[in-house]
């Protein structure tokens, strides 16, 4: 049974680690391409259309909310879009780009927008608003909150595509394959040992990993890149050697054993790499669970050991042909001889 978890523990164990290093690597490609950024100006492409995004970006407020790239400035001159924007700001650069200032503006100003969507929407949260533009401005907040919520799950399900692929690539690098280090483990017992003490060390060292799949905070690229050097020189290169992680010492299969060898390895990196896109916070509360159970089993066996009372021993037959029985268990005396011994000794 320990064995079995034993085994469980340093693949959650490799599989955290890789996950760590896969979710800084996207982190690190997030800063770089600006993907929060581009996530907003797309979710307000849906709202308002090409033209009007073009119009409303460029608008002296937003331009304002821009980060300062932190990566290729000589190349990049302008700044990186905001990761997001509060619901007051939207409205109030929206109203300012339609010259809508007053309730008597608002249907004048509607009626002369082109026809789309835009125009469609806004109509419609002005009738719910029954001609009042303090009504009117909290319903194109709650418009965007609803259309911001939406575009956060698009962003985390286009990260967990992502994080596929540069786990899969990862994978491959690193040759991660799930189903060789389940073997390596099954028939190394100190491999095994070592890697599930290694698990439990990081976990009462290590704080628990935070969800990097947010859309309000743009990666700082330097920053992650600090973290994937920790991770590769601390933590992964510790257990490169012991478990034949990388190129340098891989049995090549015969010639005739070639195709299913590499068929096993594509298997193992896929599993690996569908594995890692579940994000490093899902395995470190996953390791956490399973040390704990670990220590309180061994725990457990130990005091079984230890407290567990000695059998109460077999009574035997103190007179033979009397029937009589005592325990075999000594009380510090004697027992005190009968009268018949006593007279038998005068």
């Amino acid at each position: 049974m320990l064995n079995l978890l034993s085994i469980v523990i340093g693949i959650v164990f490799i599989l955290l680690l890789f996950s760590l290093l896969t979710t800084t690597i996207m982190e690190m490609l997030s800063g770089l391409l600006s993907l929060r950024g581009r996530n907003l100006i797309n979710a307000i492409k849906t709202m308002l259309g090409d033209k009007e995004t073009e119009v409303f970006t460029n608008h002296v407020y937003f331009s304002q909310l821009k980060e300062k790239a932190n990566l290729l400035r000589t190349i990049r001159k302008s700044g990186l879009p905001p990761s997001y924007i509060r619901p007051g700001t939207f409205t109030a650069i929206l109203m300012d780009m339609l010259q809508i200032n007053s309730t008597g503006e608002v249907k004048a100003v509607l009626a002369q927008l082109p026809e789309g969507k835009m125009k469609e929407i806004l109509s419609f949260l002005y009738r719910e608003s029954h001609d009042d533009i303090g009504i009117f401005r909290m319903k194109v907040e709650e418009w965007f909150n609803e259309v911001m919520e939406r575009a956060s799950e698009w962003y985390v399900n286009n990260m967990r595509v992502w994080l596929i692929w540069i786990g899969f690539i990862t994978a491959v690098i690193f040759n991660v394959d799930v189903l060789n280090i389940y073997q390596s483990l099954s028939t190394n017992a100190t491999l095994r040992e070592y890697l599930a003490d290694a698990a439990t060390e990081y976990v009462e060292t290590q704080p628990a990993p935070v969800a990097t799949d947010s859309v309000l905070v743009n990666a700082d690229f330097y920053a992650a890149k600090a973290r994937m050097d920790t991770l590769l020189n601390n933590n992964i290169a510790a257990l490169r050697s012991p478990l034949g992680l990388g190129w340098d010492n891989v049995e090549w299969p015969a010639p005739e054993e070639k195709t299913n060898w590499w068929l096993l390895k594509l298997i193992g990196w896929l599993t690996t790499a569908l594995a890692v896109s579940l994000g490093a916070k899902f395995w470190f509360d996953l390791l956490r669970q399973l040390v704990s159970f670990r220590k309180g089993s061994s725990g457990e066996t130990q005091q079984a050991v230890v407290v567990a009372p000695a059998p109460t021993p077999a009574p035997v037959l103190t007179r033979p042909d009397t029937g009589l029985f005592e325990s075999t268990r000594r009380t510090g005396k004697e027992p005190e001889e009968s009268e018949e011994d006593d007279g038998a000794k005068g």
